[in-house]
């Protein structure tokens, strides 16, 4: 709620001083690009600076969505490098076997990972809903507990704050989340009623406490298959959501071969090494960034069109000036020049402060998702850079209409407006 009022009201102060910035950033852009175009840039930067609240509010059109792109592009490359990292740090098994749709695995393409050769182990990993009745009288509804093979404690390494993960698969255990421990008053040595939804009711005694914090498997609370399996009958047994497999030492290449190969009468089950897993959960994040990216195009469209309008009208105001300066010697193609660069510095000063503000943006929503596990800040310049250029070309196809009206203007006409 604090990030989004922050939001708000950032961008609204950026476009109340947009206008006194204009000048001191106009200027800056002007030194480093114009000056090298002699008289011509000189004056395209003072045609910038002659109305710096016209400047300042056509350069916001584009600053908003620029710092929208800016912003997200952050928290996606933030999300990926977090991720990623996690998956570095956590993850100790060799292959996920999963469905990309969320659809649980058969039991018939378990067992033909099982019997994969150079195979080394197989954890088949569940999750079921249950009420739990805590130490504190409180009951929580339809929570979800996940079951898995107890080697599930090597395949993920989850941080506990208390008592070992591996303990919470013996008979009869589970852990609980750091966050529900402290909600609940629950300590290790506690126990919880689990009524399984599609079985019976089991007391369960808390031998791990994990951390509430990381990108995968956050939040969850384990127990053994084992013990699903006493209070929930064979045919009411939720299937595998998904698996993971690791192999014998030095057989890694032909163990994900040959995993392939045993999956092939199952092509909804996709079988990811860490690489592989690294590659589609930056292609998650990019789709979905690519679907927002494509709205806020839109919102880019209409700040070009407000530069043309800008562009335009300065043009019409200006011309008995263009005029006279035609007649003492400016060329068409200088003319045609001074109002590309004068739309370009316009374009180029929105997206500094769009592209500022987003980073701002995403750096402060960045630090707001470590708290959820998201600890790494990764800015993605080459993108930033990228977005940076295009204004340039934005700026330089917003002018192509005004310029060249400009150009085509009748120098005696032009001089004999009022």
């Amino acid at each position: 709620m604090w990030l989004g009022l922050g939001v708000v009201l950032s961008l609204i102060g950026f476009v109340v001083i947009g206008p006194v910035l204009a000048g001191g950033v106009v200027r800056v852009l002007g030194a480093i690009l114009l000056r090298a175009f002699g008289p011509v840039g000189r004056m395209a930067e003072r045609n910038a600076l002659r109305n710096p609240r016209r400047t300042g509010a056509t350069g916001a059109a584009l600053m908003i969505g620029l710092a929208l792109v800016a912003c997200l592009s952050v928290v996606g490359s933030s999300m990926v490098a977090s991720a990623t990292e996690e998956l570095d740090k956590a993850v100790g098994t060799d292959f996920i076997i999963q469905d990309d749709l969320g659809q649980p695995i058969t039991p018939e393409a378990v067992k033909a990972v099982k019997s994969t050769p150079g195979i080394d182990r197989v954890t088949e990993y569940k999750w079921t809903e249950a009420d739990f009745t805590t130490p504190d009288g409180k009951t929580t509804d339809d929570t979800a507990i996940t079951a898995a093979d107890p080697t599930y404690a090597t395949d993920l390494r989850v941080e506990t704050v208390a008592g070992t993960l591996a303990d919470a698969y013996r008979p009869d255990s589970m852990s609980v989340h750091e966050d529900f421990a402290k909600d609940h008053g629950v300590r290790i040595g506690s126990t919880i009623d689990v009524a399984f939804k599609d079985g019976t009711t089991g007391t369960l005694t808390v031998r791990a406490i994990t951390s509430s914090e990381g990108v995968i498997d956050a939040g969850a609370m384990y127990t053994s298959i084992d013990t699903l399996a006493t209070y929930v009958p064979a045919d009411k047994m939720p299937l595998d959501q998904l698996i993971f497999a690791s192999a014998k030492d030095g057989q890694k290449d032909a163990a994900y071969t040959a995993l392939k190969a045993s999956l092939d009468g199952f092509p909804q089950y996709e079988v990811r090494d860490q690489t592989d897993y690294k590659e589609a959960l930056k292609d998650q994040i990019g789709q979905l960034l690519n679907m927002i990216y494509g709205l806020l195009a839109l919102a880019i469209v209409v700040a070009v069109l407000g530069v043309v309008n800008t562009l335009a009208l300065s043009v019409v105001e200006r011309t008995r000036e263009i005029g006279l300066m035609r007649a003492i010697g400016l060329s068409r193609r200088q003319l045609r020049r001074m109002i590309r660069m004068e739309s370009v510095v316009i374009a180029l000063f929105g997206a500094l402060l769009g592209l500022g503000l987003g980073m701002g943006w995403g750096a402060t929503a960045q630090q707001l998702l470590a708290l959820e596990g998201m600890k790494v800040l990764d800015i993605p310049w080459p993108t930033i850079t990228g977005v940076f250029i295009g204004s340039a070309f934005v700026g330089l196809f917003a002018a192509l209409v005004p310029a060249f009206r400009a150009g085509r203007m009748n120098v005696l006409n032009a001089i004999a407006t009022d």
